[in-house]
């Protein structure tokens, strides 16, 4: 855990650097194409990031040459659509396609390679490779806000960072991805990767809504009018807290729950799953302590900058995380069906509120998201429908 505490460390300076080196713009064009590949990525996995931690031994290599196989083509559809768009006389829309391609693939296995270490209880690994991600995040983005800057230079570090975690982990872990992959080409069409697909569509659809939910909100800031500025710093300090509570505190106790359904011990895993719960609702709490300060501190002359917002963005916060720390148990616990209804729930009213501006549209975005994580928790609390 020390490691990799350090590591997100790292990672929070890396998020401050463009600001501080005023390189907003490299910011900005990074938006479309990491957003796109964050939802392609964690869909065209199948759902591995969370199922594989409970899947039986002999369904493994299935899952892992049938997501990766599936992530790879997604890879290559990007590119191809890149292609097309370059050859139409559109390189503006060709840089992106091709970037997001490029973003889909590293993004990809790194989650793969994450999930291999967490089911093979390989935190020691998983630590040391969080540290270096953290260490390359630094010097790379140094490299491209302060030494040699353009506008792509952000992607380019968005690139680098999980393939260099994604190789450290791999490399030490029993299942590698590549062979597996190698080994299966021959029959990836037979009847057993079929039918791992098949099963694997509910979790997929459930994944892709859950992500269009949570990417959403970022889309949702241009509406904001006066509220852009507050929003914007909400949206960073959550999404540095979550990535905090994803990538460091989350993986040690997803393994202990993974062990726990495996074993068929109900009591332990409703343990588990209520630390998780109560872990995240007290992340949620200290993250928006620090967000109001930081509100407060970085924009003491906004006339938005209301009591209430402060109190409507701090409920909003505590919401936000109170999540991150359960993420993957509906899917390892087998309620596809629950999580794919609660993607629905999610995105509808979501999209629904992009028909509204300013403080209307700040205020639906917390009550949806409050309703929404009650919502959560109370799925991921219940019992395992099915061992994978």
């Amino acid at each position: 855990m020390g490691p990799a505490l350090i590591g997100q460390g790292l990672n929070f300076l890396a998020m401050l650097l463009p600001i501080l080196g005023q390189e907003t713009g490299q910011l900005a064009y990074l938006m479309l194409p990491l957003a796109l590949a964050t939802v392609l990525s964690r869909t065209t996995i199948l759902g591995f990031h969370s199922r594989y931690l409970t899947l039986a031994a002999p369904m493994r290599r299935t899952a892992t040459s049938v997501s990766l196989a599936s992530l790879w083509l997604t890879t290559l559809v990007c590119g191809g659509v890149a292609a097309v768009l370059a050859a139409t006389g559109a390189p503006g829309a060709a840089a992106v396609a091709g970037w997001t391609a490029l973003l889909v693939i590293s993004n990809g296995v790194y989650l793969m390679a994450v999930a291999v270490a967490t089911q093979e209880q390989r935190m020691d690994v998983y630590s040391t490779a969080r540290l270096v991600y953290g260490v390359v995040n630094v010097l790379v983005t140094v490299m491209v806000v302060f030494v040699v800057p353009f506008q792509a230079g952000l992607i380019v570090a968005a690139i680098v960072n999980p393939l260099v975690g994604a190789a450290l982990i791999v490399v030490r872990t029993r299942n590698r991805l590549l062979p597996e992959v190698f080994r299966d080409l021959p029959r990836l069409l037979d009847r057993e990767h079929r039918g791992y697909l098949a099963v694997s569509s509910r979790a997929t659809g459930a994944t892709l809504l859950s992500e269009c939910g949570f990417q959403i909100q970022g889309f949702l800031t241009p509406f904001l009018g006066p509220y852009q500025e507050i929003w914007a710093v909400v949206v960073r300090l959550t999404g540095g807290f979550g990535s905090l509570a994803q990538q460091v505190i989350a993986p040690s106790l997803e393994a202990k729950i993974a062990v726990s359904i495996r074993e068929n011990d109900t009591a332990l895993t409703r343990r588990w799953c209520r630390i998780c719960a109560v872990g995240g609702l007290l992340l949620g709490a200290v993250c928006a302590v620090v967000q109001t300060g930081a509100l407060v501190f970085s924009l003491p002359e906004d006339d938005a900058l209301s009591p209430l917002v402060l109190a409507a963005t701090a409920v909003f916060c505590v919401a936000s995380l109170a999540t991150n720390l359960s993420v993957k148990i509906p899917l390892m616990k087998g309620h596809d069906r629950g999580f794919l209804v609660w993607s629905v729930g999610r995105l509808v009213p979501l999209v629904a509120l992009m028909a509204t501006t300013g403080a209307v549209l700040l205020g639906g975005i917390v009550v949806v998201q409050t309703l929404a994580a009650v919502a959560f928790l109370v799925i991921a609390l219940r019992p395992v429908r099915y061992q994978n």
